[in-house]
């Protein structure tokens, strides 16, 4: 039963991780300074393919050893999958917003796996049904209204409003939850290649406040897939956090409460839980087409490194510990 629980949760953080960079590719000519903004019309859809690979390691704590002789002291996961994202356009509540869901469709498990000591399980045994059912529990509702900048003006999840000045560094950062669609966050005026500008965002989590910030620089023209682009590097620094189990209560009481969350209503009144993130990076690549107003193509690579510690639980003396280092690398293109 505990392995289960250990698996479940690794899972759920790679599930719910994103995050792909390379800086190849040909220069263009000449370009003239101008501002940049997305540009998309109302009652439009828009449809990517992403192509995502991700690893986790799990290191377990000295207690959990104890408590289980027979059990590995590491667990690796991991899984290469690819999937469409559709976007669905509304109009937003002023000019010049937007109101954007999203749904996943088509997706393949091409591999993945997971090892514990001798034990491995062959993810890509797992029916697709049960894949599917798998994901689609992970993944609640989103809906984003940002501006035209990219900037989030508002998030609703599952129909309930999320109160947040940005989150997780705004769209660059989004992941599956619609952002990586829009690339970074714009910078007003006029701009040209070789210029840079930056942005930072705090999003709140109980009491615990969580500081990103993010670099941005145009650094060549190149042709992608017939759109002339301008390619954006954005390097995301998100500082060091600690979450308590009361922190998590809190947030997703502001989404709605925990009876909505699986699972999480029927922790014991004793349970204690703390999160302990270390400093986190990525990289991400948009290749923009400043004419049409929307990322062709995107690239973002994401390192994460966290310690979990669980205490509380009935049967268990102690606490036990997780250390996990996790990365993900996930490529979208535009297919319409």
């Amino acid at each position: 039963m505990t392995r289960k629980v250990l698996v479940v949760a690794v899972l759920s953080l790679l599930i719910a991780s994103c995050g792909g960079g390379s800086e190849g590719g040909s220069r263009g000519g000449a370009t003239i300074a101008r501002p940049l903004a997305y540009s998309l019309t109302g009652a439009e859809t828009l449809s990517y393919h992403a192509e995502m690979e991700t690893e986790m390691t799990a290191k377990f704590g000295e207690a959990l050893l104890r408590l289980d002789p027979s059990m590995p002291s590491t667990m690796h996961t991991q899984m290469e999958m690819s999937f469409d994202s559709t976007y669905t356009i509304e109009d937003g509540s002023e000019p010049g917003t937007y109101r954007v869901s999203m749904r996943l469709d088509d997706i393949d498990l091409k591999k993945g796996s997971v090892e514990m000591g001798r034990e491995k399980v062959n993810l890509g045994d797992v029916p697709q049904r049960e894949l599917d059912a798998a994901l689609s529990s992970q993944m609640p509702e989103f809906v984003y209204e940002i501006d035209d900048k990219g900037a989030i003006v508002s998030v609703e999840m599952d129909g309930t409003t999320i109160d947040v000045e940005g989150l997780l560094g705004g769209t660059s950062t989004a992941g599956f939850t619609g952002g990586q669609m829009f690339g970074p966050q714009l910078p007003e005026g006029q701009v040209n290649v070789g210029d840079s500008w930056t942005t930072s965002t705090e999003q709140t989590v109980g009491d615990v406040a969580i500081e990103t910030e993010e670099t941005h620089k145009i650094i060549r023209r190149e042709e992608r897939n017939g759109h002339d682009t301008w390619v954006i590097r954005t390097d995301s620094d998100t500082s060091a956090y600690t979450i308590s189990w009361d922190d998590m209560i809190a947030m997703y009481e502001q989404m709605g409460g925990i009876q909505n969350v699986e699972g999480m209503d029927e922790m014991p009144p004793s349970f204690q839980m703390a999160m302990r993130s270390s400093p986190t990076s990525s990289t991400m690549y948009t290749w923009l087409d400043p004419e049409l107003g929307r990322a062709v193509a995107l690239d973002v690579i994401t390192h994460t490194a966290m310690i979990m510690e669980m205490g509380g639980i009935p049967g268990m003396n102690g606490s036990i510990s997780l250390d996990m280092d996790g990365y993900t690398h996930i490529t979208m293109e535009l297919t319409d």
